[in-house]
């Protein structure tokens, strides 16, 4: 209870110092965007208890006397520019501020980015009130027990601000971030965008950025961003203009010098990180969106790097538009660009308000560096709990020290646990002090209207046939490295090679050669429908990521998405089997005739597609490349045994296998047409023409057509079927 009043006592004294320099320096507060909303701890003086130790107090007496330096050198410059980047214990604060110069800079690079919208940014304050979101965890002794990842979140951001989500790892801020995007439904509390809840219309206004740079590895810079600006622009702007967009998107994020290198990836050099994760924000930023989410943008970058990622993103706000990231423990340049600051440990909100006043709402109760300290550092250690080089608020102290059972008496210092509590409760009692009403009071912004209109009139942004045309094209351009590796060249070349030795100018006039082309014919048939199936059950396992992305955004359709890929793959699909046929056929001696040269390459080519559609539907069923991979196996070897040339006299229960079977299909017909015949007839018997294979029928009848035919579009419809099932991360 004395821990509570204490509190209590603080805050007031916090908030009386805050109204002090409100009077002092009225034409500051004024500059202040949305100011006049009390949005978390306001102020830049204090005046601390007797409690509080020494330090304390000679921080905040040099941090009034700094905000009086600033008043003199810069009336009306936001407090955001002021980088509280070393706190020192002698009592010295060292702030630095950005000077006018670098400001005008950032001002004017905010105005070029009005200029890439073709319609003005509609803009969009967000809110979030109460926001708590739980999973079942299982193998707990009770059944429904549940574990909270977030815990009545509340905060407010609006258009031209950067809202920053800090913590530490495992804190929650990419689940209140997918909360916020309308990609997962939260369990308690309200999210509103300008007073609305969620609704289709936003989809298209909403940004998000995942942490991982998701991107095909053999497309270009330019090439993705045109692509996805020709995918995702709305049908009113011509292609050209789309295209143009693409451009002048690419030349705002300084990737000109990179536009025609390859994005590259894991087993592929391209750009850099840094480059990589502006080609990420540029597919976002395409679509003018009002609200751009970013899950860590600096994660793996250098701090230069990452400075230059955050400024960008200021300078995005600056245009109009709402940014929100999370960041995991920034440099002290790059935490004084964030306008907002919602500080997150375990789940819980230990500060919201301006980023620039988070060290003094801390230093307020007492909690302040002992050494030289980057500020988000300090605030980072805070959320896990660590007091160490802190100084420890004295009402923690007289709480928590007499039980002894609360230390950690081997290092003696307070359990991560009690900081946490401590810290916990303190903003409750700020939180209950201002009032949650004036904590995240929005701005008023008549835009529902435009919101509704919107969903109207952009639903796709290109249609079907376009869809399919552009995904056609860039199925090609993507997977041609793939299809024409040095790997898979050599395999392909090097098979021909050897089943050309060793039925090199085999002769089908004897029993015994007949049987051995017998057996060529048959190899050709398991070749071309394992090597393409195996190579198919990759795709969508691999695609997962990007596919679940690009349909979450509503880029394309599924229908045109597979169709496109099938009709891309068959140009590539033709050439590998062309080319080892060739060998083949002047290598084995086999029936010399373009008729049956033209007519074994078509049937090879159904084998192949055939082959292909089935290893997509397995890769689209499990989505995991080790269960694909077994399953394809599986049906491999049974469709090799039951092909026809192993065994000709099949168990009656078992005899249906063989009609599923694409190999025994693939067989039959390469031997009607090297042996077969369409139109002689034994009078006597009234059978088929005469077959050199005994009790096998090689007379045209066009079933083994029908049958391959039919089961192509069977698994290309299996294929769509799964991938409807699987679970893509779609806006709700």
């Amino acid at each position: 209870m004395e821990g509570k009043q204490y509190s209590e006592c603080q805050i007031q004294n916090f908030e009386d110092s805050k109204l002090a320099v409100t009077e002092k320096d009225p034409i500051m507060r004024i500059k202040q965007p949305g100011d006049e909303i009390q949005e978390g701890m306001h102020g830049c003086e204090e005046k601390t208890t007797s409690d509080t130790k020494s330090w304390s107090t000679g921080f905040l007496m040099n941090m009034e006397s700094t905000v009086a330096e600033i008043d003199c050198v810069s009336i009306g410059v936001s407090s955001n520019d002021i980088d509280l980047s070393v706190l020192h214990p002698d009592g010295s604060s060292l702030p630095i501020m950005a000077s006018l110069s670098e400001a005008d800079d950032e001002e004017s690079e905010s105005h070029t980015w009005k200029k890439l919208g073709f319609e003005p940014t509609l803009p969009i304050c967000l809110k979030f009130e109460d926001v708590t979101y739980k999973v079942t965890v299982k193998g707990e002794k009770t059944p429904d027990a549940n574990k909270y990842i977030l815990h009545e979140i509340t905060g407010l951001v609006h258009p031209g601000e950067v809202l920053a989500l800090m913590g530490p790892s495992g804190g929650g801020k990419t689940t209140l971030l997918n909360l916020l995007s309308g990609r997962i439904k939260l369990d308690s509390g309200t999210i509103t965008y300008n007073n609305q809840p969620y609704s289709k219309s936003l989809k298209w206004r909403i940004g998000f950025v995942l942490q991982d740079d998701v991107a095909f590895p053999h497309l270009t810079v330019k090439e993705t961003l045109t692509y996805a600006a020709l995918l995702r622009l709305p049908n009113t702007l011509t292609m050209q203009q789309k295209k143009e967009r693409a451009t002048c998107v690419i030349s705002e994020l300084g990737l000109e010098r990179c536009q025609n290198t390859v994005v590259g990836g894991t087993f592929l050099r391209g750009i850099s990180g840094g480059e990589r994760k502006r080609v990420c924000i540029a597919n976002e930023i395409l679509l003018n969106p009002s609200l751009l989410l970013l899950d860590e943008p600096t994660s793996g970058l250098d701090s230069t790097t990452a400075l230059q990622i955050v400024k960008m993103l200021r300078n995005i706000a600056r245009s109009g538009k709402t940014v929100v990231t999370t960041i995991h423990q920034p440099s002290s340049r790059l935490f004084s660009k964030f306008d907002k600051l919602i500080l997150l440990g375990k789940g819980s909100s230990l500060y919201f308000g301006k980023a620039s006043d988070a060290m003094l709402y801390f230093s307020s109760m007492g909690c302040s560096p002992l050494i030289a300290m980057n500020p988000a550092e300090f605030l980072t250690d805070l959320a896990n709990g660590n007091i160490k080089d802190k100084s420890v608020p004295s009402d923690l102290e007289d709480k928590f020290f007499p039980r002894n059972n609360s230390l950690d008496m081997k290092h003696g210092e307070l359990s991560q646990v009690d900081v946490h509590e401590y810290l916990v409760e303190a903003y409750a009692v700020k939180e209950a002090k201002l009032g949650k009403t004036k904590l995240i009071k929005p701005l008023l912004i008549d835009a529902e209207p435009r919101m509704k209109a919107r969903s109207s009139t952009m639903e796709w942004g290109a249609t079907w046939w376009d869809q399919l045309s552009i995904l056609f094209r860039r199925g090609l351009k993507e997977r041609r490295h793939e299809y024409f590796s040095c790997i898979r060249i050599t395999q392909v070349f090097s098979t021909a090679i050897v089943m050309g030795l060793l039925w090199w100018r085999s002769d089908a006039s004897s029993p015994k050669g007949l049987q051995d082309q017998a057996g060529l014919l048959f190899f050709i048939s398991v070749f071309w429908a394992f090597f393409p199936m195996f190579t198919a059950i990759f795709t969508f396992p691999q695609e997962r990521v990007m596919l679940a992305k690009e349909r979450s955004v509503g880029m394309y359709r599924l229908s045109a998405y597979l169709l496109a890929r099938m009709i891309s793959d068959l140009p590539l699909d033709l050439i590998l089997p062309l080319v080892f046929l060739v060998i083949v056929y002047l290598m084995a001696g086999l029936k010399s005739t373009f008729t049956a040269f033209s007519l074994t390459m078509l049937t090879v080519f159904l084998s192949v597609v055939a082959a292909q559609g089935l290893g997509l539907t397995i890769g689209a069923a499990f989505m995991d490349v080790k269960k694909a991979s077994t399953l394809a196996s599986v049906i491999i070897m049974t469709s090799m045994l039951s092909g026809g040339f192993f065994i000709q006299k099949v168990p009656v229960f078992m005899s249906w296998v063989r009609y599923i079977s694409f190999t025994y299909h693939t067989y039959r017909l390469l031997l009607k047409i090297h042996y077969g015949c369409s139109t002689s007839l034994d009078a006597e018997s009234g059978s088929s023409c005469k077959s050199p294979f005994k009790g096998l029928r090689l007379d045209w009848d066009g079933m083994e057509v029908g049958t391959m035919v039919a089961m192509t579009v069977g698994y290309q419809i299996l294929a769509y079927a799964f991938l409807r099932r699987m679970k893509l991360m779609t806006i709700n």
